[in-house]
Order: structure tokens, then C-alpha cells, then sequence
């Protein structure tokens, strides 16, 4: 068994940070279970801005006598980034730059290696899936990678299987060598160890998502890179809760870093969200972080901070305050301005009506009166 596999298909939950994460089962568009890779946002990002990753992931459905789907998708920064059905066996790249940057020859023999990758989970399901000696029930095999690098420099990688929504088996890259993660997964590890050497999987992940990585962002910094415009905001509840929003967008490069400060000072205030940073339709990115403070703070002294390439110093947003009210005796006197003022307004209307009428009816004048004639009656 060749191993082509440039790319791999596993739904994605974006967001701004790689770590932290999490292996998530999930309902297949066939009733099986697959296996899907989920992005924690943190509040507190430790990574810098020249922190980039790729990852790969793609699956196979089918029994063990026929491959049913296949289906491919690679994600930048937790961004998706391409696409791949065996029913079109076309490789779909979304950004007209980011084909520019790969090169139509590259896209072609990846493409040319995913529709060779469907012979090879077609191999996998057959002979990885030992429980159904019938062949009639559906399954699903994924592969999933990535890479991640600081900069210029490659820091990490992974590199795994799996089958019907649980790990498989995949590469240890400390011990450099293959782990089985199922019982039934032990007797295919010298297999792999043999024919696809940590040695060679190395190579692979170097060829087929360091470089390519490289490549992508070697191109972006032709971009014109644009620094975020920054809105932040305050809803305060009936109850007294007070909830702060800012929001990041039409930024390029996508690597940002938002967080709150209370007088300067870094801490836990409250329940934090995040919405992920997230595409626009320009290529640009957006981010909005939220803060949901304890009943008893009243949001003062609060500032949104943001770290873009773009911005020579980080951006300090301080946070408005609470909207005033008008004084109680301020209101009722306006309120009483409005009573008095409508039935008025109505009395002097219903003066004129009876003297328009009145005229009317003895001059045969049709229409209003003049206004200066009106005014001296």
C-alpha cells in the first residue's frame, strides 16, 4: 500500500488558538460516527503572532467491499482552505491567491495523489474493519494531520487514524515510531513500522504541509496588510449585569490578540467568550471578545487591548460608560409638559375646524383661510 495522502477531511471548529484542545465524536452524513478536531479559544494566548499552522484531514465512508465518499478539506489557521469529493475528484482551492502561491503544477499532483488516496482507504477499510464479516454496514476512516510553525521554524507536528470515530493508531513524534491506540490496531504496527518508517513520515509532513505552509505565507506578505478597526461596547441588563463586547475586524494578517484589562491590570474579571477569528468576505478577519461581569461590578475602568502586526504599539480601548438616566423630577416634568401640550394642541384644532366651517358655509370660500387672516379673528 502507497501512502498519498496530501490532505485529510474532518470538520473543524475554527478558532484563533491550536491549543488546549480536544477529540470530539460527531454524527456522519452516512449514520456513522466520525472523528472531528476541536479549537479551544484562549483568553490568555500564549502564542505569538508569527504562529501559523496547517491542517489536513480527510475521510473515507464505505463498507468493506465499496468506498461510498470521500471527501477532503485543509485548513489555514483554522481557516478552510481547500476541498476535495470523490464524486467531481477535483481539488478546490478557495483563494485565487492562495492557488497563485502553490503553483498549478503542485495543485494537479496532489490532486492526481488524492483520488490515488481513495484506493488506499479503500484497502484500510477492508482490512482494518475486523468486526463486520458481513461487509454491509458502513464505516468511516480518517487520517489527520498538521504542522505548526513560529516564524520560520517548524515547532510541531501530528499525525493520526482513525476508525469509526475513535483513535486508531498514529505517530509518536517524541518517540518516533507508530502507537497503536486500539487492541486491534497492534498487529498492523510492524506492518508500519516497515513500510512507512517514522523516517519517511517525516519526510511526507516536510513535503506535503511544512513547504506548502511556507509557501502560502511567503506569498501573504505581498498583501497589503490592513490593522484592525476596533468598537468596543457595553449592554447593561434590567438586573444591574453589565456585558462588554469588543470587536476586531477587516485585519490582515489573521494572527491577533485581543484581551481585557481592569485599571491596567491583567486578571479573570468575569465570563469570557470569544467568537473565533474568523474570515470576511474581503480575505479580511474578524474577532469579537466578550466579557460578562459579576452582578456587583459596575464596568468601570475597563480597556480592550489589541496586538495586530499592523499596530507599531498594542491598542488600548477603554470601554464606555454606563449610559446616565434622567433625573426622576426631569422626566416628570417632561411628562407632564406632553399632557398638557396634547389636549391643547387638540382644543386649538377643533377651533379652527368650527370656523373654517362656519366661513365656509356663509362665503362659499373654498379651502383654508389665509394664516394672517386666521391669526386676526
Amino acid at each position: 500500500m502507497q501512502h498519498a495522502m496530501p490532505y485529510l477531511h474532518c470538520p473543524l471548529v475554527k478558532g484563533p488558538s491550536l491549543f488546549n484542545s480536544s477529540y470530539t465524536l460527531k454524527n456522519g452524513k452516512h449514520g456513522k460516527k466520525y472523528w472531528g478536531h476541536k479549537i479551544y479559544h484562549s483568553s490568555f494566548p500564549f502564542s505569538q503572532l508569527a504562529y501559523h499552522s496547517l491542517e489536513m484531514c480527510f475521510t473515507a465512508v464505505g463498507t468493506t467491499k465499496s468506498l461510498l465518499d470521500f471527501t477532503m478539506v485543509s485548513s489555514m489557521d483554522g481557516v478552510q482552505g481547500s476541498f476535495y469529493d470523490k464524486k467531481d475528484q477535483q481539488l478546490v482551492i478557495k483563494e485565487a491567491w492562495v492557488s497563485q502561491a502553490l503553483g498549478a503544477h503542485y495543485i494537479e499532483e496532489k490532486r492526481q495523489k488524492l483520488v490515488y488516496s481513495e484506493i488506499n482507504f479503500l484497502w484500510a477499510l477492508q482490512n482494518w474493519i475486523q468486526s463486520d464479516t458481513k461487509g454491509e454496514d458502513n464505516h468511516t476512516v480518517q487520517f489527520w494531520h498538521d504542522c505548526h510553525l513560529d516564524g520560520d521554524i517548524h515547532v510541531s507536528s501530528h499525525f493520526w487514524y482513525a476508525v469509526d470515530g475513535e483513535a486508531f493508531c498514529g505517530v509518536d513524534e517524541q518517540l518516533k515510531h507508530w502507537v497503536a491506540m486500539k487492541p486491534e490496531a497492534e498487529c498492523f504496527r510492524p506492518f508500519w513500522e516497515v513500510i512507512f518508517p517514522y523516517k519517511k513520515i517525516k519526510h511526507y509532513m516536510q513535503e506535503d504541509c511544512v513547504e506548502p505552509l511556507r509557501k502560502v505565507l511567503q506569498y501573504s506578505s505581498i498583501r497589503e496588510n490592513v490593522p484592525p478597526d476596533v468598537t468596543v461596547s457595553r449592554q447593561d441588563a434590567p438586573d444591574g449585569r453589565a456585558t462588554l463586547f469588543c470587536r476586531a475586524t477587516g485585519f490582515y494578517p489573521r494572527s491577533i490578540m485581543l484581551h481585557w484589562e481592569k485599571d491596567g491590570a491583567l486578571g479573570v474579571w468575569g465570563q469570557e467568550s470569544s467568537s473565533g477569528t474568523l474570515p470576511n468576505a474581503d480575505s479580511t478577519f474578524y474577532l469579537q471578545v466578550t466579557l460578562e461581569l459579576p452582578l456587583n461590578d459596575p464596568g468601570t475602568g475597563y480597556t480592550c487591548v489589541v496586538q495586530h502586526s499592523e499596530l507599531e504599539t498594542p491598542g488600548i480601548f477603554p470601554v464606555p460608560g454606563k449610559p446616565t438616566m434622567k433625573r426622576p423630577r426631569a422626566m416628570a416634568l417632561s411628562i407632564l409638559a406632553i399632557v398638557i401640550l396634547i389636549p391643547s394642541c387638540a382644543a386649538a384644532f377643533n377651533t379652527w375646524k368650527k370656523r373654517k366651517t362656519g366661513t365656509t358655509s356663509q362665503g362659499h370660500v373654498e379651502g383654508p383661510l389665509p394664516l394672517p387672516h386666521l391669526l386676526l379673528q
